[in-house]
């Protein structure tokens, strides 16, 4: 009879050792989870080229002279960064923006660092805007072709409305 305890204590035991293993394996596996780096995946947009001036007012909801005068926060598109900036509006040429100063996020470019090349916003030089709306706040259309310096005496490079 003891011989029988014996073997039972002894088979339990394995059981239980079992169990126990595969319990610290499990949590060190789950904890590894938390060590590995997460990536992040990036959304990388195909940018349109706009060929002519008169193509960005077309497809643009909002066309506007003017000065970016002071950065003013932060917003995310695509996933980025996006760089905001208070600009006075000196002329609205389509939209519906008014003629107070306007929040002007920067699109930034994807696949990789927001503003490679420094943001094109980031100046309190007079500039063309051509912008899109997302979520309430207005875009420069692409980050390339979005603004464009436009100096005092400069005749506009395209048809107004």
């Amino acid at each position: 009879m003891d011989h029988a305890v014996d073997r039972s204590y002894s088979l339990s035991m394995r059981r239980l050792a079992g169990t126990a293993i595969i319990g610290v394996l499990s949590g060190v596996l789950l904890c590894g989870c938390w060590l590995v780096p997460v990536t992040r995946t990036d959304v990388c947009v195909d940018w349109v080229r706009f060929e002519t001036m008169q193509q960005r007012v077309e497809h643009a909801s909002a066309v506007l002279v003017g000065k970016p005068v002071k950065g003013d926060g932060e917003v995310r598109s695509y996933g980025y960064q996006a760089n905001v900036h208070t600009v006075e509006v000196e002329q609205v040429l389509k939209g519906g923006i008014g003629a107070d100063p306007v929040r002007i996020a920067s699109m930034p470019v994807t696949c990789g660092k927001s503003y490679p090349d420094g943001d094109p916003l980031d100046t309190g030089a007079r500039q063309l805007f051509f912008l899109t709306e997302q979520n309430g706040e207005w875009f420069t259309m692409t980050p390339e072709q979005g603004a464009v310096p436009f100096p005092p005496g400069t005749p506009l490079p395209f048809k107004a409305g």
